[in-house]
């Protein structure tokens, strides 16, 4: 296992350097999440974080004990609901401000659409990784 951890971090360090993470493109569910705290575990190491190293190793056993990707899936689908009905409502609050014609609030209600949509749309992508 830690062979084929190294292999893939070796594999990895030339995207960590150009993304600031791993992004892990070959990898998705429980398997990109290991392998971005195993980075992270690293960097820890490499500067001596001894705390931060500590809560990473706890978090490594806790996705090697509970992480499978059908509940990973299971969790970004339930946030992917949460997310839309905060645009539909979001939606529903901009509908209402332009019923009233108020230019101020209707700006406001569409900044707040537009960062619910960008919400909904990272955690769409995020289902896919």
């Amino acid at each position: 296992m830690k062979k084929l951890s190294a292999s893939l971090l070796a594999l990895a360090l030339p995207l960590s350097l150009a993304a600031g993470h791993v992004s892990a493109q070959a990898l998705t569910g429980c398997a990109a999440k290991k392998a971005d705290v195993q980075t992270q575990l690293e960097q820890a190491r490499a500067h001596g974080n001894k705390a931060q190293e500590a809560k990473l190793k706890i978090a490594q056993k806790q996705l090697e004990t509970n992480c499978t990707d059908e509940g990973l899936r299971r969790e970004r689908e339930a946030d992917i609901k949460k997310k839309q009905e905060k645009v539909d409502a979001r939606k529903a609050d901009l509908e209402k401000a332009q019923a009233k014609g108020k230019s101020k609030k209707i700006a406001q209600q569409e900044k707040k659409l537009k960062d619910a949509e960008d919400e909904l749309k990272a955690a769409q992508e995020k289902l896919n990784q």
